[in-house]
C-alpha cells in the first residue's frame, strides 16, 4: 500500500493536475474521490486535513500538504523528481514555478469565477447572467486570451520552456473546465498548443472523467 493519497474530486482542475503530476512522475499513489456533491469534502475528517475544505490536499507518511501548487512542490523535493514535467534545473524550474505562482490570478480566477456565475450558480437556483451581468467577465476573457497568448509566444508552452511541463498540465485542466465558453477556433495559438497538451495520455484520460461527471451534472 501506497504511503501517498491524493484526496480530490476529478471534476476539480487543481484535483486533476496533482493527480497528472503524480502519474507523469511515476509516483506511487492511492486516491481518495469524495463526492463534492455530497459534500465530503466538508467533513469534520476532511478538515483534519485540510482546515479549508479545498481539494486537492494530499496525506504522505501522515503528513499532510493543501494547495495544489504546494503538493507538486513537495512532492518534487520529497521524491526527488527530475523530469521533463519539473525538471531539477534552477532556470527552467523557476520558470515553471513562476508560471504556477502566477496561475491562480492569471487563469483559474478570470475563467472559473466565468464559469461558475455562467453555470453553477444558476444550477444551485442563483440568478442567470443577463447581457450586461456578462459584459464584465467577457471582458475579463478577452484579457485572459491576450495574456495567454503572451505566455506561449516565447517557446509555445506555459512556462515558456522548451518541452511541455506541469505548468502545461495546470493551464490545460483550467482552460479544459471552461472550454464551453470559449471557441478556441478563433485562438490559433492557444488551439494548438491545447490540443497538444490534451493528447498527453495521462490529461485525456482524467479529462474525459471530467467532462463525465460534468455531463451527468448539468443534465
Amino acid at each position: 500500500m501506497s504511503d501517498l493519497t491524493v484526496y480530490g474530486t476529478m471534476i476539480s482542475q487543481p484535483t486533476r493536475s496533482v493527480l497528472s503530476f503524480c502519474r507523469l512522475s511515476g509516483l506511487e499513489f492511492q486516491y481518495n474521490d469524495l463526492d463534492f456533491i455530497k459534500r465530503n469534502h466538508c467533513t469534520d475528517e476532511f478538515a483534519k486535513i485540510n482546515p479549508f475544505q479545498a481539494m486537492p490536499a494530499i496525506v504522505h507518511n501522515s503528513f499532510n500538504v493543501w494547495e495544489s501548487v504546494s503538493c507538486v512542490m513537495y512532492l518534487a523535493d520529497v521524491f526527488n523528481v527530475d523530469n521533463q514535467w519539473y525538471p531539477k534545473d534552477l532556470k527552467i524550474r523557476a520558470r515553471i514555478n513562476s508560471y504556477l505562482l502566477w496561475h491562480d490570478e492569471g487563469v483559474r480566477i478570470p475563467l472559473d469565477s466565468y464559469l461558475k456565475a455562467k453555470y453553477l450558480v444558476p444550477k444551485f437556483g442563483g440568478p442567470k447572467l443577463t447581457e450586461e451581468t456578462e459584459a464584465p467577465y467577457k471582458d475579463k476573457l478577452q484579457e485572459w486570451y491576450n495574456t495567454f497568448k503572451w505566455q506561449l509566444a516565447e517557446t509555445h508552452y506555459a512556462g515558456r520552456t522548451d518541452t511541455p511541463t506541469i505548468a502545461d498540465v495546470f493551464a490545460y485542466n483550467e482552460i479544459a473546465n471552461a472550454s464551453v465558453l470559449m471557441d478556441l477556433n478563433e485562438q490559433p495559438e492557444i488551439k494548438k498548443w491545447y490540443d497538444e497538451i490534451g493528447a498527453i495520455p495521462v490529461v485525456q484520460e482524467y479529462t474525459q472523467q471530467a467532462f463525465e461527471m460534468m455531463r451527468k451534472f448539468f443534465s
